[in-house]
């Protein structure tokens, strides 16, 4: 038979436990709704490399998406003057290599620009075909 002071104590350590879940709910909220908000990097496709490939030039591109996103490519010249612009592409979560074609073009320094509905990112290149 359960005595008054067993329930006492059961009642006190379910107050506690309650207590704690709630606390640690809120702080994951609180800190769910800071990254999202003040702290928008980790949302961010990363763009992780490129490799330039020849004999049809290309470029591959390494991205890492943490969540989907429509990805549009340009390529810049020295002057950062869009170039040649190819079509949005909706990338899944995860890491994925992206081929993109080049036009004809001199050897030179040109820049990719990767951009997302919150951000841009560019990288220079250099092209020598021959």
């Amino acid at each position: 038979m359960i005595g008054e002071n067993d329930l006492l104590n059961i009642r006190t350590a379910l107050l506690i436990t309650l207590s704690i879940l709630l606390v640690v709910i809120l702080w994951r909220r609180f800190r769910q709704r800071v990254l999202a908000n003040d702290m928008p990097a980790p949302l961010h496709a990363e763009l992780l490399g490129i490799q330039l490939a020849y004999h049809p030039a290309r470029l591959r591109v390494d991205l890492k998406v943490p969540s989907e996103q429509l990805i549009q490519t340009r390529l810049l010249d020295q002057a950062h003057a869009p170039f040649h612009t190819w079509n949005e592409e909706r990338v899944k979560t995860g890491t994925h290599t992206l081929e993109r074609d080049l036009p004809s073009m001199a050897d030179g320094v040109y820049f990719l620009e990767m951009a997302t509905a919150t951000q841009r990112t560019v990288r220079q290149f250099r092209l020598q075909q021959a």
